[in-house]
């Protein structure tokens, strides 16, 4: 055995050296152990022989010291009058068998019994106790209605409501059991105190109870205010993914007062836009090929698959035709570029809200609000240079019998302006009117510098002047 303990490795040594430790305990049982259940005595023949033998030694070496009325080593023998009475008292009985053990029973100065009927008395004791435990097999003895201790009740109420909650903390502190364990039965008193503090208890961790529609749901938090920043974070936590955080009053037109109040997120649509660009053999196999893609590069699947399939259609618009042409000659360094020109449509076409302050009083409703890039009124001035009047004309300017009804002029000391105005049917396309200007009392087209005349208003549609996709 010992050359086959040699031979393998030494987890198998080890497993193997613990089963034989395991047999030589086996083998070492006492015989009585190891036939417990065979040498079993029946109740009735040790009724008679507690009738017949045991009781009479008792009562001659034993009830001297261990009557009722001495009881030394708190023993008391002579209750033992019947079978039904041992029965009872099975622990007095443990006793006796280790002071017969010991030596100490009957004492040195009292009559002593002879080697057999201590013999007797041995055998009886140690057949009854067997017989007793075979009896009780499977019964624990009387069991004390235990309650939870301080740590059991609060990681079971952890467990039940997935909270960190503390409900213990005002609770009286436990002491040990003669065990040495502080959730012995025994130890678990129940006060009409501490039960007003379970009370209490239950009460506050109803507080952090959150009735939604479908279920019951426990926050940290026990208020209103609590229960909205918990679910805003993990809706932040949730769009943070796959967003670039800049402050709220950075890509929100219209919010800048609003800075203070916290973050914003933004598509990175550059990030997209080279997945698309370095990943284009990729992403051309198929859904599984764009959610393996979007997750090596952080992505999220949905979207990527969405401007994949819209920068890949064949059908014409007039916003994605010039970004298709750019996109497909493109570079993955030319991410930049392509996001720059989004960007400036969405600003142009789109306004976004933040999602924390939809609903909020002065601010807008929805998340994506369209703005249209056509103009109801537009107004152009051009300066008129101050005319010096002509000191051999002595005669006074006459007022032009017709006036247009929607010029007007103003005057300064540097000169004059002339305003037009544009609206209903006379229509303006990125400042340029559709029409020829009214005519004016004062000095015409034609006396104006040709340098001013020429001047264009800015771009009502919001693009930058020289746009590929905008007006020009």
């Amino acid at each position: 055995m010992k050359f086959s303990v040699w031979l393998v490795g030494r987890g198998s040594r080890r497993l193997i050296i613990a089963m034989i430790v395991a047999v030589l305990v086996v083998l070492d049982l006492p015989v009585t152990n190891r036939s417990f259940a065979k040498d079993a005595v029946p109740f009735a023949r040790l009724d008679a022989e507690f009738q017949k033998s045991i009781r009479p030694l008792l009562s001659r070496y034993c009830l001297g010291c261990h009557s009722t009325k001495k009881k030394i080593g708190e023993l008391d023998l002579e209750q033992f009058t019947t079978f039904a009475a041992v029965r009872k008292g099975t622990k007095s009985w443990l006793k006796v068998v280790e002071m017969l053990d010991n030596g100490e029973m009957p004492p040195k100065k009292s009559a002593q019994p002879t080697a057999a009927q201590r013999k007797t008395l041995r055998t009886w004791v140690d057949q009854y106790l067997n017989a007793e435990a075979l009896a009780r097999a499977g019964d624990p003895g009387p069991v004390v209605l235990r309650r939870l201790n301080n740590a059991e009740y609060t990681f079971t109420i952890r467990d039940l409501t997935g909270v960190p909650l503390d409900p213990a903390r005002e609770f009286p502190t436990e002491g040990a059991a003669g065990e040495g364990f502080t959730n012995t039965g025994n130890s678990l008193v129940m006060s009409p105190a501490l039960l007003r503090k379970y009370l209490d208890a239950g009460h506050e961790i109803a507080g952090h109870a959150v009735l939604l529609p479908t279920r019951i749901d426990f926050s940290p938090g026990n208020s209103r205010r609590d229960w909205t920043d918990e679910w805003l974070g993990k809706i932040r936590a949730f769009y943070r993914q796959h967003a670039t955080v800049k402050r709220l009053g950075t890509p929100y037109k219209g919010y800048e007062r609003l800075a203070h109040l916290g973050n914003a997120g933004l598509l990175p649509l550059e990030k997209y836009f080279a997945a698309t660009l370095a990943e284009r053999k990729s992403l051309a196999k198929g859904s599984q090929a764009i959610a393996a893609v979007a997750a090596r590069r952080g992505l999220n699947a949905k979207y990527l698959g969405l401007l994949w399939s819209r920068l890949n259609a064949d059908d014409r618009s007039l916003l994605l035709d010039d970004l298709r042409a750019r996109w497909r000659t493109a570079k993955p360094q030319d991410a930049a570029q392509l996001a720059s020109n989004v960007i400036a449509w969405q600003r142009g076409l789109w306004t976004f809200s933040s999602i924390g302050l939809l609903g909020r009083k002065g601010s807008r409703s929805r998340w994506l609000e369209k703005v249209s890039p056509l103009l109801a009124e537009q107004e152009l001035r051009l300066k008129i240079p101050a005319v010096k009047p002509d000191p051999k004309d002595k005669s006074k300017p006459k007022p032009a019998k017709d006036q247009p009804d929607k010029a007007t002029s103003t005057t300064s000391s540097s000169g004059r302006s002339l305003v037009w105005s544009s609206r209903g049917s006379r229509t303006s396309c990125c400042g340029m009117f559709s029409s020829p200007p009214v005519a004016s009392r004062h000095p015409t087209s034609a006396s104006i510098p040709t340098g001013q005349r020429s001047m264009r208003p800015r771009f009502a549609c919001g693009l930058p002047h020289g746009s590929p996709s905008g007006c020009r």
